[in-house]
This record gives structure tokens, C-alpha cells and sequence, in this order.
């Protein structure tokens, strides 16, 4: 029994299958990649989002219940007990680490209170945001890099989330409350959120790839062996086509073609006989006629015998073969120059379709170009084999080439894209069209 991996098409599709499960892993890892970094930055808007509120929150309770009713008027005219009162209850909410820095400010700009106390009785400008505060009873959030010119004795501490909530003191003015809070909150509140979020986002991707990797291997491989069958009947269409061409071949050599020549060799014995009168001499000019049209009927049918099965297409003759088709239009008015490497060497399959293309390309030009100069290139680069040809015709429209009678151009082009290659046809400069054919060099797989 032979071992299953010695079967050709499957040393092949195993590739493709590794090549289509390791993208799609690759996708899933990406995937991965952008739900982690997705769920990061959702995490830290709304840790963010929960910790400012949770600020202003505290900022509005401790100023109206704590601040204000301690800011009296004893407070503001120096008194010891009133200043000791306050100090003792702010320092007590700083003490605990909850907040790094307070401020009690008035509407002019002075600073009430602070925990540093060189700044006590200075005024420092307050930003219009903030100065809407005064008089009211709201708050505001937001995180603090500490560089205004009242927190020159705090940037140390780096980032904080800065809070401002506005109040009335114990006399009814108004005043507001600034304070500094740490971001351990904020961090603790990020940490929460994605550790609770993200493994659940991750396993449940996961999972998910582990349940459909298995339906993507089977598909990748119900695709790969549909590649592989259609190969095989392209391969077979190919060979099947080859053979019928040299069937048609042969049968025209061995048939037509030597029956013509026949009737070319008799017909002279058949002048010869005929009596040297005037109607002998009519009689003659007519089978001299039909002699000249049977000599020309079979040339054209070598030429066609030629075309259809050239030799060698395998070989060295290759290029060989396509200098011919080359000299076929040049003694049809269309001058060619062929730059092809005399011993190039492609594979069988290649060199037909290759003959094909440039058959077609020359009888294009010839017959619809109107062109008087045409170049046929062949070029093998990177696995393909690339075919040109171009003229100093008309042009064409690639897109009304079939409307336009070049049905064998479309059928080319058809037959070109099944097999894996591509077609185009387009502008050459200065003028004229050019036709580029890209080949695969295996163009049907073993």
C-alpha cells in the first residue's frame, strides 16, 4: 500500500493549509491584540470618568459640610481660635491620605486657606471656568500636571486629580474648595475594570477560535482539493486539446495537404495532353488557373497545419517557433522584431499558451491595427513568464475588444485567467496597443 503522503496532491495542498491556518491565526492574535488594547483604553475612560465623579462628590461634601461652616467671620479677621478650628479640620481630612493638598479661595482671587501656609493671604488668578463657581454649589474634575504659579510648592507630587466645588461660609459669601487628590483611586478603579473585562473578552475570542479553527482547516481543505481536481481537469482539457490538434494536424497533412499536392503534380500531365487549338489553349489557361489556386490553397493550409501544431514548442525551438510567427506577419506587411533569448526553455504547457498569446497578439495587429511595426518580448522573472506585444497601430479599447470582432482575444484572455496568468491590453507610447501577459512557469500543477 502506498503511503497517502506520496500522493503529489497532497505534498501540495499541505502547504496551503498551513498557509491559511497560520493566517488565520495571525488574524486572531491581531484580534486579541486589539480587543486587549481596545478594552485598555475603554477601561481608563471610564476608571477615569468614575474617579472625577467620585472626586467632585467629595469635594462638594467637604466643602459645604466641613469647609464653609468653619470659614466664619473671626476666621477672617485673624482670630486664633477660628484659624486653629479650620487648620485642624483640614489637616485631619490631609493626614489620612485621602487628599494631598487643600485651598479655600475668595472671589478676589486670595487664598482663605492653605496647607501651605506661605501661600495664605496671597491672590493668584483664578481661570474664568472656575471662577463660576463662586456662588454656586457645583464641582469640577480633572487631572492636574500642577502647573499654575499657586502649586509651585506642590509639582513634586506630580500628576493629581484636581477638584474646585464652590460653597457659601458661615456668613453666607461665597467662597470655593480646591483640593488634590492622589490617582491611586484612578489606578486602582483601571486595574479593576480591565482585569474584569478583558479575560472575559479574551477566553470568550478564544474559545471562539478553537471552536472554528478545526471548520477552517476542513475548509481550507475542501478548497485546496477543489484547486487540486480543477487543476487536473484543466491539465486534462490542455492534453485532450493538444491531441486534438494533432489529430487535425495530422489528418490535414496526411489527408488535404497530400491530396493537393497530388492534384498540384497531375495537373501539369493534364496541360500536356490538352491538342494545340484554340480551345486546347482555353482549356489550358483554366487548368493553369486552377493549378495556381490549388498551389496557394495548399501553402496556406502548411502554414495553418503549422500554426496549429508547431514543433519543438518544448525546446530550444521554442523561440525558434515563435521567430516564425513572427516572419508569417512581417510577410503580411507588418515588420516584427522578435527579442527573445534563442535558448530559452519553458515548460511544455507554458510554451503553448505562450505560442498562443503571441499567434494571437500578431494576428490582432495584422488584421485589425493597422500597424506597420510590431515587437514581441518574452521575459522570465521571479516564476513567470512575461509576453508582450506591441504595435504603432490604432490602439483599441480594452474594454469593446470582444464588440469589436477580437472574440479569439477574449477567449485567450479567459483562458490566460483560468490558468492562473493574467492579460492586459493597453496604450503603447508614442502610439499603438501592447498586449502583456503574465504566465505562471507552473502553470498546472503535477
Amino acid at each position: 500500500m502506498s503511503d497517502r503522503s506520496s500522493n503529489p496532491e497532497d505534498r501540495q495542498s499541505k502547504p496551503a493549509v498551513r498557509q491559511a491556518l497560520v493566517r488565520f491565526l495571525l488574524g486572531s492574535v491581531l484580534a486579541l491584540v486589539i480587543l486587549a488594547a481596545g478594552t485598555v483604553y475603554v477601561g481608563s475612560r471610564i476608571a477615569e470618568d468614575q474617579a472625577l465623579s467620585e472626586a467632585r462628590n467629595v469635594a462638594k461634601l467637604l466643602a459645604q459640610r466641613v469647609a464653609a461652616p468653619l470659614v466664619t467671620d473671626a476666621y477672617r479677621q485673624g482670630d486664633p481660635q477660628a484659624r486653629r478650628r479650620l487648620d485642624s479640620a483640614m489637616r485631619e481630612r490631609i493626614r489620612d491620605g485621602s487628599i494631598v493638598h487643600i485651598k479655600l479661595w475668595d472671589p478676589n482671587g486670595t487664598v482663605l486657606w492653605s496647607d501651605e501656609p506661605k501661600l495664605i493671604g496671597h491672590a493668584y488668578p483664578i481661570e474664568e471656568e472656575d471662577q463660576k463657581l463662586f456662588g454656586t454649589t457645583d464641582a469640577t474634575a480633572d487631572v492636574s500636571t500642577l502647573d499654575k504659579k499657586e502649586n509651585v510648592n506642590e509639582q513634586a507630587s506630580g500628576e493629581l486629580l484636581e477638584v474646585y466645588a464652590g460653597a457659601r461660609d458661615q456668613t453666607k459669601r461665597p467662597i470655593m474648595f480646591e483640593a488634590y487628590l492622589p490617582l491611586d483611586t484612578l489606578h486602582r478603579q483601571e486595574v479593576a475594570i480591565i482585569t474584569g473585562v478583558l479575560p472575559v473578552g479574551i477566553g470568550g475570542l478564544l474559545l471562539f477560535a478553537i471552536v472554528v479553527t478545526p471548520m477552517a482547516i476542513r475548509l481550507s481543505r475542501r478548497v485546496e482539493r477543489h484547486e487540486a481536481e480543477r487543476s487536473k481537469m484543466m491539465r486534462h482539457a490542455l492534453v485532450a486539446s493538444e491531441l486534438e490538434r494533432r489529430r487535425i494536424a495530422q489528418e490535414l497533412h496526411d489527408g488535404v495537404i497530400q491530396d493537393l499536392a497530388g492534384i498540384t503534380f497531375a495537373l501539369p500531365t493534364v496541360t500536356a495532353s490538352l491538342p494545340d487549338d484554340e480551345d486546347g489553349n482555353e482549356a489550358r489557361e483554366t487548368v493553369d488557373s486552377v493549378t495556381d489556386l490549388v498551389q496557394k490553397d495548399a501553402t496556406a493550409l502548411r502554414s495553418m497545419l503549422v500554426e496549429l501544431y508547431p514543433p519543438d514548442l518544448g525546446g530550444k525551438g521554442f523561440a525558434m517557433a515563435v521567430r516564425d510567427i513572427a516572419r508569417t506577419a512581417s510577410e503580411q506587411g507588418v515588420a516584427v522584431k522578435v527579442d527573445v533569448d534563442p535558448d530559452l526553455v519553458v515548460p511544455l504547457d507554458v510554451a503553448t499558451l505562450a505560442y498562443r498569446v503571441i499567434r494571437e497578439g500578431l494576428r490582432n495587429v495584422v488584421k485589425h491595427a493597422r500597424a506597420t511595426a510590431a515587437e514581441v518580448r518574452m521575459r522570465v522573472e521571479s516564476g513567470r513568464l512575461d509576453v508582450i506585444v506591441a504595435d504603432d497601430g490604432e490602439g483599441v479599447d480594452p474594454d469593446t475588444t470582444a464588440e469589436r470582432g477580437h472574440l479569439g482575444l477574449q477567449l485567450l484572455r479567459d483562458t490566460v485567467s483560468d490558468l492562473g496568468g493574467t492579460l492586459r491590453l493597453g496604450a503603447n507610447e508614442p502610439r499603438g496597443a501592447v498586449l502583456n501577459v503574465s504566465i505562471p512557469m507552473d502553470l498546472i500543477p503535477a
